[in-house]
């Protein structure tokens, strides 16, 4: 149904374009947008859930291994393969179009902070529908980082809660529905992007607040303001707080308490590849909105604003790279150096959000107010 539904929208933005009205709200520019959109497809976003989904596999594999026969090797072997799969989705996070949007893929694999109450409520009653928005806390990535580095405070404890606690059935059958729901929903938006919906994608090349280039420029400044830098930095620090009142229990991969900081550049570096135009896991570039600036010369402060914005995504991971690896210590130890990083990706937001969509002719198309 929803490739109906695509072509169809497809057909309509096809049928519009070529009347006038339409053609004033679906304006181009001697830039080429369809091969950046086409970049972005090919080479970067299918790739990544390629990868995401391929990963996610593993993790099912490792999991289903775990769940068979559970001791410490296999919990380690679970950990590392939750773990690569958690640093590409920091690249998968940024895509909530299509199929993502429509499912809300960001919100149901990495809401965080996760919900622990209503993880153990769900297993201990081993009733639980995890489609359902009210178990979007309490289901994907965190709750797998709780799964299997939370739930007891030594390894050999947590394999117990697997094996011989009265209810190991029941937490078998969790991690079990968590990976399959995140491989499920992952597949889903991978198979809609490799059938009807690049197409669309790439054809949607105007200038106009629902044309792809629009939408997934939007897309990759709310996720690098949203999901970085409030997410990560700002509401765990209080950024606003007068005085503050620190909320470390609010950092992502709270559990596992030393791989906060590697997910946190792998977000910046996810959207600075993105800007670049860079192909994913390699360091070839296509057309991008850096070549896009470029062709068009635009220019702040006598520098070419592509390279004012790289200058400013480099200085935030090098800042970033400052930061501990356990980012619920950190905070609690020195709240200034987080509040510095948070301000170094402010810094890249912001001539994102002025210089270049005004460039570009895109509008914002969200509020800043989540206050961190």
């Amino acid at each position: 149904m929803k490739h109906v539904i695509y072509t169809l929208v497809l057909v309509v933005f096809l049928v519009s374009c070529k009347t006038e009205g339409a053609m004033e709200d679906c304006t181009k520019d001697s830039f080429d947008r369809g091969a950046l959109l086409t970049n972005w497809a090919d080479n970067i976003i299918i790739p990544s859930y390629d990868l995401y989904v391929s990963e996610l596999m593993d993790l099912e594999a490792t999991s289903n291994a775990f769940i068979a026969s559970p001791d410490i090797q296999k919990l380690e072997t679970l950990r590392a393969d939750w773990l690569a799969v958690y640093t590409t989705w920091q690249n998968v996070s940024i895509y909530e179009i299509g199929q993502a949007e429509i499912s809300r893929l960001r919100d149901y694999t990495n809401t965080y902070p996760l919900e622990a109450t209503l993880v153990e409520s769900n297993i201990s009653s081993g009733n639980y529908n995890l489609e359902l928005s009210t178990n979007i806390a309490a289901q994907g990535l965190p709750a797998l980082d709780y799964l299997l580095n939370g739930i007891a405070a030594t390894d050999a404890d947590i394999v117990v809660k697997y094996s011989s606690d009265p209810n190991a059935t029941n937490y078998k059958a969790y991690l079990s529905d968590v990976v399959s729901r995140l491989k499920s929903m992952a597949i889903s938006v991978q198979t809609d992007w490799k059938g009807t919906y690049r197409g669309i994608f790439i054809a949607n090349d105007c200038s106009s607040s629902t044309a792809s280039v629009d939408k997934l420029t939007n897309d990759m400044i709310f996720n690098l303001e949203k999901v970085t830098r409030a997410a990560k930095i700002g509401i765990p620090i209080d950024f606003f707080g007068q005085p503050p009142m620190i909320a470390p229990e609010k950092v992502e991969a709270l559990y596992k308490q030393n791989v906060s900081k590697e997910l946190l550049i792998a977000s910046i570096k996810a959207s600075q590849d993105l800007f670049n135009g860079k192909f994913f896991n390699t360091e070839e570039e296509g057309e991008s909105l850096k070549s896009y600036l470029d062709e068009l010369q635009i220019e702040a402060g006598g520098k070419l604003l592509s390279v004012v914005i790289n200058d400013r995504y480099d200085a935030a991971i090098a800042q970033a790279e400052t930061l501990d690896d356990d980012f619920y210590m950190g905070i609690q130890s020195d709240r200034t150096k987080y509040k510095i990083t948070r301000d170094r990706i402010h810094s890249i937001i912001e001539v994102l959000k002025t210089n270049m969509i005004s460039a570009l002719g895109i509008k914002a198309d969200y509020n800043d107010s989540d206050g961190d």
